[in-house]
C-alpha cells in the first residue's frame, strides 16, 4: 500500500523523486541534489522521509526506489499540482487529437493513456493528459468542445507543474512524454484496473527510453 501522507512536496523534492524512480542502479545524493537544484542536506532529508515511509531504500553507494509504492506517494504528496485542469472532448481517435495539439505546440508534455501506449502498448487510449499552455481559443479552433466531467473528457489540459518537469520529460517518437513517475501517477489518478495494470508495467523502466 502507498503512503497516506498528504504533506505537499515542493518542486525540488518532486524532481529528485522523479529521478530516483528512474534509477536502475543506486543513485547518490550528489546526483539527486544536482537534478533538483537543492543542497545535499535537503536531499538527505527527502531520502530519510522516503525511507521511513517505505518508498526508498539505501543500497551502497546510493538509493533505489520502491517502485510499487512510490507513485502512490508521489500522487498524494504532489496532488495539488494536478488540480488545475481543463477538460475537453473530441469524437475522433485520441492519439490523433494529441497529434493536433503537438502540432500547435511541440513543447507540450503528453501523459495519460496516449503516453503509456506510446511506451508500452496496452490498450486503445481513451484519455490523454497534456501539460502546456494550450489556450481555449486553440482548443476551439481544433474542434474540441468542453467536457462536463473527467469521465466525458478525451483530453485533460494541465499547466506545467514545476520548472524541472519538462527537462525530465522523455522524447519518444517525436512526442515529449511525462517523466515516468508522473506518468504512472497520472494513470493511477485516472482510475481503472486496466490503468493500474498498465502502471505496473512501468516498474522496470529506467532512464533509458525503451525501443
Amino acid at each position: 500500500m502507498g503512503s497516506t501522507r498528504t504533506r505537499r512536496w515542493g518542486a525540488g523534492k518532486a524532481a529528485a523523486v522523479r529521478r530516483l524512480y528512474e534509477a536502475r542502479e543506486p543513485v547518490t545524493q550528489v546526483e539527486l541534489a544536482g537534478v533538483a537544484g537543492v543542497s545535499q542536506p535537503a536531499v538527505s532529508q527527502y531520502l530519510a522521509s522516503l525511507r521511513r515511509s517505505g518508498d526508498a531504500v539505501f543500497e551502497n553507494p546510493g538509493w533505489l526506489p520502491v517502485r510499487e509504492q512510490l507513485p502512490s506517494t508521489y500522487g498524494s504528496c504532489y496532488s495539488s499540482r494536478f488540480i488545475d485542469q481543463a477538460l475537453w472532448y473530441r469524437i475522433d481517435d485520441v492519439s490523433s487529437q494529441v497529434g493536433d495539439l503537438v502540432g500547435q505546440d511541440p513543447d507540450v508534455v503528453v501523459s495519460g493513456d496516449v503516453a503509456a501506449d506510446r511506451v508500452r502498448p496496452w490498450r486503445v487510449p481513451s484519455v490523454a493528459v497534456v501539460y502546456g499552455g494550450l489556450e481555449e481559443q486553440v482548443m476551439d479552433e481544433l474542434g474540441f468542445v468542453p467536457a462536463d466531467s473527467l469521465a466525458a473528457a478525451s483530453v485533460v489540459v494541465r499547466s506545467v507543474p514545476d520548472d524541472h518537469f519538462r527537462a525530465q520529460a522523455h522524447r519518444v517518437d517525436g512526442l515529449l512524454l511525462a517523466p515516468w513517475l508522473h506518468l504512472v501517477a497520472d494513470l493511477l489518478g485516472l482510475g481503472g484496473d486496466d490503468r493500474a495494470d498498465a502502471a505496473a508495467r512501468f516498474a522496470d523502466l529506467g532512464t533509458t527510453t525503451p525501443p
